[in-house]
């Protein structure tokens, strides 16, 4: 009798799924995040409200995908089985106006309505990782919102989510300058050097 080969043998590392590569392909460079607490620090319904992307100084680059507005909702005065509805943070914003540099990139009226549509076509996995955003199951939206009609039992998974995320609701800056097109340097800059 031969000698028998194992399956794994017989295939190159890089095929098993177990296998990573080592190599690095990323920059190494101390993180800083930075908040902005607006004054007034509320918004009534109705309201506008501009956020502006701080300037960036000198070797200083934004993390794509990291520029989010979060908020807490107060539904307090209200019905008390008022709870938020299904991916509430598309449904508060009406307009998205981008500019950049004095150049208008984007001006899109309706815009809640727009990206409620385009997150039905999420994968599972994706929805069930937005959480902040408000896509969520109806008894996480209750529970979160403190309705008066929330269940009490059978809902652990719930009750856990909620003590994580509170009443902490977040909207995404997600025009593609800021999430695909790569990092932003402060005027004047290139990827390898910047201007006096």
């Amino acid at each position: 009798m031969g000698e028998e080969k194992t399956r794994g043998s017989e295939w190159p590392d890089f095929i098993h799924p177990t296998y990573r590569e080592k190599t690095l392909n990323a920059v190494k460079a101390d993180s800083k995040v930075y908040r902005n607490t607006f004054d007034p620090a509320e918004a009534n319904p109705g309201a506008a409200l501009n956020v502006y992307v701080p300037r960036l100084s000198q070797n200083m680059v934004i993390v794509l995908g990291s520029l989010a507005l979060v908020f807490d909702i107060d539904l307090t005065g209200g019905d008390a089985n008022n709870f938020l509805v299904q991916n509430v943070t598309r449904a508060l914003v009406r307009r998205m106006d981008v500019k950049f540099g004095g150049q208008e990139l984007q001006n899109t009226q309706g815009y809640g309505r727009y990206k409620t549509f385009e997150d039905l076509f999420l994968s599972t996995e994706k929805r069930d990782s937005m959480v902040l955003e408000g896509i969520q199951t109806e008894d996480l939206c209750k529970i979160r919102s403190d309705s008066g009609d929330k269940k009490t039992s059978g809902v652990d998974a719930e009750k856990a989510l909620e003590e994580v995320y509170g009443k902490s609701n977040r909207i995404r800056f997600d025009h593609e300058i800021l999430t695909k097109n790569g990092v932003f340097y402060p005027e004047g800059c290139t990827a390898t050097s910047c201007s006096k």
